[in-house]
């Protein structure tokens, strides 16, 4: 995704900075999953974009996640409640149309 395009999910996804919920890279917990998943409203795919970029400032680095780090979040946010495992380039085909919406 570029830097225009994330920029645009950013405004249409409503994602804003918020407080860091997870405090470690390691692990994703059932808890820390459904605090994402409230803040994002529901929005499980806005909950990985913001998990994505938490892990990113816990790593030491302030750069927007890009969509194999949003996959990543979004798996580890579902392996917490107990469901399979996401499929990339169905992530990346919704990802796309929240910008070209």
């Amino acid at each position: 995704m570029s830097l225009v395009e994330e920029d645009r999910f950013k405004s249409v996804c409503g994602v804003h900075r918020m407080t860091t919920i997870i405090e470690s890279l390691e692990t994703v917990s059932l808890e820390d999953a459904l605090a994402y998943l409230d803040t994002a409203e529901g929005d499980e795919l806005m909950a990985a974009f913001s998990l994505a970029r938490d892990r990113n400032l816990l790593d030491g680095s302030d750069k927007e996640p890009d969509e194999a780090e949003v996959h990543h979040a979004l798996f580890l946010l579902r392996r917490a409640r107990g469901l399979t495992a996401p499929s990339f380039d169905l992530m990346r085909v919704q990802l796309r149309q929240r910008v070209a919406a």
